[in-house]
């Protein structure tokens, strides 16, 4: 795993994506899962937000196929598959992924 790819991640993760003047909480109801990683939130306000456009505040993410970064956007592919949305780098990787999404799943612990 890359070290700086790591901490920027750990950073991240203590504080709410959408308000990061705030610490997102521990509480299992202000989670949200994309890609398998886990968002935390401040406040049930902010969770929504971020849930209606997930793609604007989550920066970058990792396809589950290919395993390469990349930062979706409204138009990137995505599925719904067990705890939340799945966004991926193209297309063929979708594909792959809806096929045996078992394969690819990503389950991070919190």
């Amino acid at each position: 795993m890359d070290p700086e790819w790591a901490l920027y991640h750990l950073q991240r993760a203590l504080y709410d994506p959408v308000d990061p003047k705030f610490l997102g909480s521990l509480a299992d109801s202000l989670q949200y899962r994309i890609n398998g990683e886990v968002y935390r939130f401040s406040s049930p306000r902010t969770l929504r937000r971020f849930a209606k456009t997930p793609q604007r505040w989550c920066g970058l993410l990792r396809d589950p196929v290919s395993g390469r970064r990349f930062r979706p956007t409204a138009r990137s592919p995505e599925v719904f598959f067990v705890g939340g949305p799945y966004f991926f780098e193209s297309d063929s990787t979708k594909r792959r992924f809806v096929d045996d999404p078992q394969t690819f799943q990503v389950i991070r612990r919190d």
